[in-house]
């Protein structure tokens, strides 16, 4: 990109010379600024003219405020002057309402429980001073049978919409107690659901496996993806640290047909693979028009016997232009 300016910096001193003037390539700084977090913010290349005001020359990336490190645009200016837009992920079109994601509240309002006893989910203090107060604990025991299945979740009906891009985030810990077993353990789903539209209800709507899930075991996170013929694929898989806490980062193209596409990340990390040109894994994830809705704590395989908690904090959904 340098080699491209100073190109252009001499075409304009070939310009200039014709006028008796020889003007100089600039000399470039670099900034980088942060959020108040202390994550990345955007990091950009200027410098100063002779009346001692700072120029965009050259490149200037942006990152997430959520995500540490995570890109979010990148473009290149010449003289204040935006020439090129080298990428853009998508910005929200509107904020879902998920007003509280991190549950400084102290309630769970805007979210919809799926814990068998009074204690299953409960709102905890939280001694991070970069969390807030409170989080989550989720708690599992053996027998707590919700929905036919055993588990304990926080679910956000309205979060995955035909045909939408949409951007999830959220925060999560394993405890150091946390009793491993040989089953399956989710997570987090993103489940599809009957389409009224069509005449379905949950009463005849066919079992499907969710398009998308995190599953857990043995300190480590496997993306699952279940395609349009219900096989399984790992598409990804990220190491996790009992005790500590976890961030996931999706933006996910939702469609019944190949232009759908997943894009994870994990504690700053793609944990989806790069195709070449970015790290999103393209494949239908939707069975219907009805949109798929996003379930997180812990589902598991009812023959595990353990009592196990996780925690969660900090949600957010995003549709996108």
């Amino acid at each position: 990109m340098r080699g491209a300016l100073y190109i252009a910096w001499l075409c304009l001193a070939a310009c200039a010379d014709k006028r008796g003037t020889e003007p100089t390539p600039p000399q470039l700084e670099e900034t980088a600024e942060y959020w108040s977090n202390g994550y990345l913010r955007s990091v950009y290349q200027h410098y100063t003219n002779a009346r001692g005001q700072t120029v965009l020359h050259g490149s200037f990336r942006t990152y997430s405020e959520r995500v540490q490190n995570l890109l979010w645009s990148e473009r290149t200016f010449f003289n204040d002057q935006p020439i090129a837009m080298q990428y853009e992920r998508c910005g929200p079109a509107e904020n879902i309402p998920i007003v509280n994601g991190d549950f400084e509240l102290g309630n769970f309002t805007a979210w919809r429980l799926e814990g068998a006893q009074p204690t299953s989910i409960e709102i905890v203090a939280d001694n991070d001073p970069q969390r807030g107060q409170h989080s989550a604990k989720l708690t599992l025991h053996p027998g707590d049978i919700v929905r036919n299945g055993n588990r304990v979740e926080l679910v956000r009906v309205d979060s995955g919409r035909y045909q939408q891009t949409h951007i999830y985030g959220w925060s999560f810990k394993i405890p150091i107690d946390y009793v491993e077993e040989p089953y399956w353990q989710a997570l987090c789903q993103f489940h599809s659901q009957p389409d009224a539209a069509a005449g379905e209800d949950w009463d005849t709507y066919p079992e499907h496996k969710p398009p998308i899930s995190i599953l857990y075991g043995q300190g480590r996170c496997r993306l699952i993806y279940h395609d349009a013929e219900q096989v399984q694929h790992e598409i990804g898989a990220f190491p996790i640290q009992k005790g500590a806490w976890s961030s996931v980062f999706f933006q996910i193209g939702w469609s019944m047909d190949g232009d759908g596409y997943i894009e994870m990340h994990a504690d700053g990390q793609p944990v989806t693979a790069f195709n070449g040109t970015d790290h999103k894994f393209y494949g239908s994830n939707m069975y219907n028009e009805s949109g798929n809705y996003l379930k997180i704590g812990l589902y598991r395989d009812k023959r595990a016997e353990a009592v196990n908690s996780v925690y969660v904090d900090d949600a957010y959904i995003e549709a996108c232009l």
